[in-house]
């Protein structure tokens, strides 16, 4: 199973929420079962711009951006539909789909 980017419709309404209501609202906005972003810099460790897990996204507050926001949603996505994936491919999937969507702002 693969998952989707969405309509470009819905990339834009994201791009808006984001941008003019916040990160937690636009990452609502997706849907699904929502993850809660958490602004909390110690859980992330070194060398890392941010951390998933459980439902949680935690970020400092340099690496709160939006690629970064859909790499974890990605994970969200993940967990959420219960995919088995192996480590090493969720995370070059999910820097795919966050480049992608990027790239289509």
């Amino acid at each position: 199973m693969r998952i989707r980017i969405p309509r470009k419709s819905v990339r834009e309404r994201f791009l808006i929420i984001y941008e003019l209501e916040g990160c937690q609202k636009a990452v609502n906005f997706l849907g699904v079962k929502r993850m809660k972003v958490i602004l909390n810099g110690k859980k992330v460790g070194r060398g890392y711009e941010a951390y998933y897990f459980a439902g949680k996204a935690y970020f400092s507050k340099r690496s709160l951006k939006k690629r970064n926001v859909l790499h974890e949603f990605y994970h969200h996505l993940v967990e959420t539909k219960g995919l088995e994936i192996s480590e090493r491919l969720e995370e070059k999937q999910a820097n795919g789909y966050a480049n992608e969507l990027v790239k289509k702002f």
